[in-house]
């Protein structure tokens, strides 16, 4: 943003390296910048952004200190949990240099990082700058997250099967699955990421990606156990123009599909690029809707000479499908 006499003011992002997280700081970012504020995207090696995607912003690497091993095992808890510990020295040296080497005209004046980042605060708050969470989940989300740290005090943890159609005390209208609960099971290292993500509350606001309209009384929920405003300030894809931070090459054949059908009959389900199905569910969801107008991609993951990829599984049965609508 312009200040008087020409100079601007610079906004720092520390976005979590995974899909679903950096889109809306990049969003957030693109929206800053059309404001006037200049833009440095710090990034780790693991996940690293494409710079070409976004000219209009610096980017600066710092180390992860992960090995190919962290890297393939896809336990993102685990590389979450190792990120905050490798990364908080370099991010620590790199934000130092930074404010020493900034023009008097260009100063960094806000630090804005991913909750899932928190490392980031210690060198925030060492370097006397100031700093905005950025929580890219729903309210809903947290409040559920923050709901199985109660669970666990009350023994409910770990979850029996016979509990999970079971609603979930206080949270209304939950059932035990609704909650987040990760492939791996409710594990202590989540548990800890959970507490730490949460912990970390010396920042000056947070901002969510959500509207007051949809989630005001669990907004409000929240608000009571901060001690810093909060600012729903989504939908960004709204605000923000349409730019690209896929870390995927984007496969656009499926548009001509799209193209052939009615206006407004397709509804699109995301269930995010860390998310995974086995081969029972995935056969359960296409044999429900085997008898109707219906279209899938399912993200899976699988090892190729040890680095994590994806592919697109799509059955022959529902290819030949899809080409007779």
């Amino acid at each position: 943003m312009l200040k008087e006499g020409g100079r601007s003011s610079r906004v720092v992002l520390v976005p979590l390296p995974y899909q679903g997280h950096k889109t809306p700081m990049f969003q957030l970012g693109t929206i800053l910048h059309s404001k006037g504020f200049s833009i440095t995207v710090v990034y780790t090696q693991f996940n690293s952004p494409d710079p070409s995607n976004n000219p209009e912003f610096k980017f600066q690497a710092i180390p992860d200190g992960l090995s190919d091993h962290d890297n393939s095992t896809g336990n993102f808890v685990d590389i979450i949990a190792l990120l905050n510990v490798k990364c908080e020295a370099p991010f620590q040296e790199c934000l130092a240099q930074m404010v020493k080497q900034q023009d008097p005209d260009d100063e960094i004046v806000c630090v804005i990082y991913d909750e899932m980042m928190f490392f980031s605060e210690s060198a925030v708050n060492q370097l006397k700058l100031k700093s905005i969470i950025l929580p890219t989940t729903s309210a809903a989300t947290c409040i559920s997250r923050l709901a199985l740290l109660q669970l666990k005090e009350e023994g409910y943890l770990p979850l029996q099967d016979p509990m999970f159609q079971e609603p979930v005390p206080r949270l209304h209208p939950y059932r035990f699955k609704d909650l987040p609960i990760s492939q791996l099971g409710i594990t202590e290292n989540y548990l800890q990421l959970i507490i730490k993500s949460y912990n970390a509350r010396t920042s000056s606001a947070v901002i969510w990606n959500t509207v007051d309209c949809l989630e005001q009384s669990l907004l409000a929920q929240i608000q009571q156990q901060y001690q810093v405003p909060i600012f729903p300030i989504g939908p960004l894809h709204k605000l923000s123009p349409a730019t690209s931070s896929s870390l995927l090459m984007e496969d656009t054949n499926c548009i001509t599909w799209l193209d052939r059908q009615a206006p407004n009959s397709v509804i699109y389900v995301s269930l995010g690029s860390v998310a995974s199905m086995d081969k029972k569910d995935l056969h359960e969801v296409w044999r429900i809707a085997s008898n109707h107008s219906y279209g899938w991609s399912g993200l899976a993951r699988s090892m190729v000479q040890k680095r994590l990829c994806y592919c697109l599984r799509v059955s022959k049965k529902l290819l030949e499908e899809l080409a007779a609508l």
